[in-house]
Protein backbone atom coordinates (compact mmCIF):
# COMPACT_ATOMS: atom_id res chain seq x y z
CA UNK A 1 0.00 0.00 0.00
CA UNK A 2 1.11 3.57 -0.53
CA UNK A 3 1.15 6.66 1.70
CA UNK A 4 2.01 9.80 2.12
CA UNK A 5 3.02 12.48 4.51
CA UNK A 6 3.27 16.14 4.46
CA UNK A 7 5.79 17.93 6.33
CA UNK A 8 6.64 20.95 4.70
CA UNK A 9 5.94 23.75 7.37
CA UNK A 10 7.92 25.78 8.49
CA UNK A 11 7.34 24.77 12.55
CA UNK A 12 7.15 29.12 13.41
CA UNK A 13 5.34 28.30 17.07
CA UNK A 14 8.90 26.21 17.71
CA UNK A 15 11.02 28.89 17.36
CA UNK A 16 13.83 28.84 18.35
CA UNK A 17 14.34 25.29 17.89
CA UNK A 18 13.41 25.04 14.38
CA UNK A 19 15.70 28.06 13.33
CA UNK A 20 18.09 25.90 12.09
CA UNK A 21 16.35 22.05 12.36
CA UNK A 22 13.02 21.21 10.64
CA UNK A 23 10.07 20.04 12.81
CA UNK A 24 10.07 16.64 11.47
CA UNK A 25 13.77 15.93 12.76
CA UNK A 26 12.84 17.24 16.39
CA UNK A 27 13.64 14.78 19.12
CA UNK A 28 11.14 13.92 21.21
CA UNK A 29 11.41 10.81 23.28
CA UNK A 30 15.06 10.24 21.85
CA UNK A 31 14.08 10.22 17.75
CA UNK A 32 12.99 12.68 15.74
CA UNK A 33 9.33 12.95 15.30
CA UNK A 34 8.67 11.86 11.42
CA UNK A 35 9.89 8.83 12.47
CA UNK A 36 7.24 7.92 14.98
CA UNK A 37 5.14 8.40 11.91
CA UNK A 38 6.84 6.05 9.71
CA UNK A 39 6.71 3.46 12.33
CA UNK A 40 2.87 3.83 12.58
CA UNK A 41 2.94 3.86 8.61
CA UNK A 42 5.06 1.20 8.13
CA UNK A 43 2.85 -1.02 11.01
CA UNK A 44 -0.16 -0.43 8.44
CA UNK A 45 1.40 -2.23 5.99
CA UNK A 46 2.71 1.09 3.90
CA UNK A 47 5.16 -0.44 1.62
CA UNK A 48 5.84 2.74 -0.48
CA UNK A 49 5.70 6.35 0.86
CA UNK A 50 5.80 9.67 -0.50
CA UNK A 51 6.95 12.21 1.73
CA UNK A 52 6.21 16.39 0.72
CA UNK A 53 9.44 18.23 2.05
CA UNK A 54 9.67 21.91 2.20
CA UNK A 55 11.55 24.04 4.80
CA UNK A 56 14.90 22.78 5.15
CA UNK A 57 13.74 19.45 3.47
CA UNK A 58 17.09 18.46 2.35
CA UNK A 59 17.96 17.81 5.89
CA UNK A 60 15.14 15.55 5.93
CA UNK A 61 16.06 13.55 2.88
CA UNK A 62 19.63 13.64 4.21
CA UNK A 63 18.37 11.84 7.70
CA UNK A 64 16.08 9.02 6.28
CA UNK A 65 17.63 8.52 2.56
CA UNK A 66 15.62 6.30 0.40
CA UNK A 67 14.01 3.91 3.08
CA UNK A 68 12.36 3.27 6.11
CA UNK A 69 11.36 0.53 8.02
CA UNK A 70 11.01 -1.80 4.79
CA UNK A 71 9.02 1.61 2.94
CA UNK A 72 10.39 3.11 -0.24
CA UNK A 73 10.66 6.56 0.31
CA UNK A 74 10.12 8.94 -2.38
CA UNK A 75 10.45 12.70 -1.57
CA UNK A 76 8.47 15.98 -3.21
CA UNK A 77 9.22 19.50 -2.37
CA UNK A 78 6.75 22.07 -1.99
CA UNK A 79 8.20 25.06 -3.27
CA UNK A 80 5.69 27.37 -1.70
CA UNK A 81 3.14 26.94 0.98
CA UNK A 82 0.16 26.87 -1.17
CA UNK A 83 -1.78 24.23 1.20
CA UNK A 84 -2.43 20.76 1.70
CA UNK A 85 -4.16 20.17 -1.43
CA UNK A 86 -2.07 21.37 -3.29
CA UNK A 87 1.10 19.06 -1.36
CA UNK A 88 -0.66 16.39 -2.29
CA UNK A 89 -1.38 16.88 -5.75
CA UNK A 90 2.96 16.83 -5.52
CA UNK A 91 2.80 12.57 -5.80
CA UNK A 92 -0.51 12.42 -7.58
CA UNK A 93 0.82 10.39 -10.91
CA UNK A 94 1.86 7.65 -8.32
CA UNK A 95 -1.29 7.57 -5.41
CA UNK A 96 -4.00 7.68 -8.13
CA UNK A 97 -4.01 4.11 -8.37
CA UNK A 98 -5.23 2.68 -5.61
CA UNK A 99 -5.98 3.55 -1.69
CA UNK A 100 -3.33 5.34 -0.04
CA UNK A 101 -2.89 6.39 3.78
CA UNK A 102 -2.43 9.80 4.57
CA UNK A 103 -1.21 12.24 7.80
CA UNK A 104 0.22 15.58 8.36
CA UNK A 105 4.01 15.52 9.38
CA UNK A 106 3.28 16.48 12.60
CA UNK A 107 0.68 14.15 14.29
CA UNK A 108 1.71 11.80 16.71
CA UNK A 109 -0.46 8.78 18.38
CA UNK A 110 -0.40 5.56 19.34
CA UNK A 111 0.96 3.03 16.76
CA UNK A 112 -2.31 0.89 16.80
CA UNK A 113 -4.19 3.29 15.40
CA UNK A 114 -2.28 3.11 11.59
CA UNK A 115 -3.16 -0.52 11.28
CA UNK A 116 -7.32 0.37 13.17
CA UNK A 117 -7.37 2.82 10.56
CA UNK A 118 -6.58 0.93 7.56
CA UNK A 119 -8.99 -1.63 8.70
CA UNK A 120 -11.85 0.78 9.78
CA UNK A 121 -11.87 1.97 6.28
CA UNK A 122 -11.61 -1.25 4.01
CA UNK A 123 -14.08 -2.83 6.63
CA UNK A 124 -16.95 -0.25 5.36
CA UNK A 125 -16.07 0.79 2.18
CA UNK A 126 -15.31 4.43 2.42
CA UNK A 127 -13.79 6.60 -0.34
CA UNK A 128 -12.35 8.47 2.37
CA UNK A 129 -12.37 7.73 6.01
CA UNK A 130 -10.40 10.66 8.54
CA UNK A 131 -9.54 10.20 12.44
CA UNK A 132 -10.79 12.51 15.31
CA UNK A 133 -9.67 13.60 18.70
CA UNK A 134 -12.29 15.19 21.13
CA UNK A 135 -11.38 18.38 22.62
CA UNK A 136 -13.93 21.12 24.53
CA UNK A 137 -14.31 23.43 21.46
CA UNK A 138 -13.00 22.40 17.69
CA UNK A 139 -12.63 26.21 16.62
CA UNK A 140 -8.82 26.27 16.38
CA UNK A 141 -8.96 23.02 13.84
CA UNK A 142 -12.09 21.46 11.97
CA UNK A 143 -15.25 20.56 13.82
CA UNK A 144 -16.46 16.99 12.42
CA UNK A 145 -20.21 15.91 12.73
CA UNK A 146 -20.62 11.96 12.56
CA UNK A 147 -23.22 9.86 12.90
CA UNK A 148 -22.92 6.29 13.18
CA UNK A 149 -19.43 6.13 12.19
CA UNK A 150 -20.11 8.64 9.26
CA UNK A 151 -18.86 11.79 8.53
CA UNK A 152 -22.08 14.22 8.04
CA UNK A 153 -20.24 17.71 8.22
CA UNK A 154 -16.74 19.37 8.37
CA UNK A 155 -16.26 23.09 9.38
CA UNK A 156 -13.04 24.27 9.50
CA UNK A 157 -12.20 26.53 11.83
CA UNK A 158 -15.51 27.26 13.19
CA UNK A 159 -16.30 30.63 15.35
CA UNK A 160 -15.13 29.70 18.95
CA UNK A 161 -18.21 28.75 21.15
CA UNK A 162 -20.58 27.37 17.72
CA UNK A 163 -19.72 24.23 17.45
CA UNK A 164 -22.44 21.30 18.84
CA UNK A 165 -19.25 18.72 18.34
CA UNK A 166 -16.45 17.86 20.19
CA UNK A 167 -14.65 15.49 17.22
CA UNK A 168 -11.99 17.26 15.76
CA UNK A 169 -10.02 16.44 12.68
CA UNK A 170 -6.91 14.96 13.52
CA UNK A 171 -5.10 14.45 10.75
CA UNK A 172 -4.51 11.21 9.45
CA UNK A 173 -6.36 9.82 6.71
CA UNK A 174 -7.19 7.01 4.11
CA UNK A 175 -8.08 8.25 0.54
CA UNK A 176 -9.43 6.41 -2.30
CA UNK A 177 -8.60 7.85 -5.80
CA UNK A 178 -11.77 10.25 -6.26
CA UNK A 179 -10.09 12.58 -3.58
CA UNK A 180 -8.46 13.83 -6.56
CA UNK A 181 -11.20 14.82 -8.09
CA UNK A 182 -12.12 17.10 -5.34
CA UNK A 183 -9.03 18.44 -4.91
CA UNK A 184 -8.52 19.60 -8.85
CA UNK A 185 -11.69 21.56 -8.32
CA UNK A 186 -10.69 23.34 -5.23
CA UNK A 187 -10.88 27.64 -5.08
CA UNK A 188 -8.00 29.56 -3.06
CA UNK A 189 -8.90 29.24 0.43
CA UNK A 190 -9.23 33.34 2.24
CA UNK A 191 -6.09 31.90 3.87
CA UNK A 192 -4.57 31.81 0.40
CA UNK A 193 -4.29 28.17 0.28
CA UNK A 194 -5.84 25.14 -1.27
CA UNK A 195 -6.86 23.08 1.41
CA UNK A 196 -7.50 19.15 1.74
CA UNK A 197 -10.67 18.99 4.27
CA UNK A 198 -12.41 21.38 1.58
CA UNK A 199 -12.16 18.50 -1.13
CA UNK A 200 -13.71 16.09 1.86
CA UNK A 201 -16.28 18.32 2.40
CA UNK A 202 -17.34 18.61 -1.18
CA UNK A 203 -17.16 14.56 -1.18
CA UNK A 204 -19.67 14.67 2.27
CA UNK A 205 -22.01 17.35 0.11
CA UNK A 206 -21.90 14.88 -2.84
CA UNK A 207 -23.09 12.00 -0.89
CA UNK A 208 -19.85 10.21 -0.93
CA UNK A 209 -19.26 7.99 1.72
CA UNK A 210 -16.56 9.19 3.99
CA UNK A 211 -15.94 7.47 7.29
CA UNK A 212 -15.02 8.88 11.02
CA UNK A 213 -12.96 7.12 13.06
CA UNK A 214 -12.09 7.92 16.96
CA UNK A 215 -8.36 8.01 17.95
CA UNK A 216 -7.40 5.75 20.39
CA UNK A 217 -4.97 6.88 23.19
CA UNK A 218 -2.80 10.51 23.73
CA UNK A 219 -2.31 12.06 20.95
CA UNK A 220 -0.99 15.15 19.48
CA UNK A 221 -0.10 17.86 17.06
CA UNK A 222 3.12 19.16 18.30
CA UNK A 223 1.97 22.41 17.53
CA UNK A 224 3.75 24.55 20.04
CA UNK A 225 6.75 24.04 22.65
CA UNK A 226 4.13 23.32 25.68
CA UNK A 227 2.49 20.64 23.32
CA UNK A 228 6.01 19.10 22.65
CA UNK A 229 6.77 18.62 26.55
CA UNK A 230 3.43 17.46 27.38
CA UNK A 231 3.98 14.34 24.66
CA UNK A 232 7.53 14.07 25.92
CA UNK A 233 6.45 13.92 29.71
CA UNK A 234 3.77 11.27 28.35
CA UNK A 235 6.58 9.34 26.61
CA UNK A 236 8.39 8.99 29.29
CA UNK A 237 5.64 7.91 31.67
CA UNK A 238 4.53 5.72 29.19
CA UNK A 239 8.57 3.97 29.21
CA UNK A 240 8.58 3.89 33.25
CA UNK A 241 5.75 1.86 33.04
Amino acid sequence: MKGIILAAGKGTRLRPWTNTTPKPLLELGGKPILSYILEGFSSAGVDDLHLVVGYLGGQVKDYYGDSFGGMKITYYEQKEQLGTAHALLLAEESLKGGTFMMSWGDILCEQENYPALRGFHESNCFKATITLNEVDDPYAGAAVYVKDGRVERIIEKPPKGVSTTKWNNRGIFMFEPVIFDEVHSLEISPRGEYELPQAIGKMIEKGIPVGGMPIAGFNSDIGTIEEFHEYEDYLKKKTAG
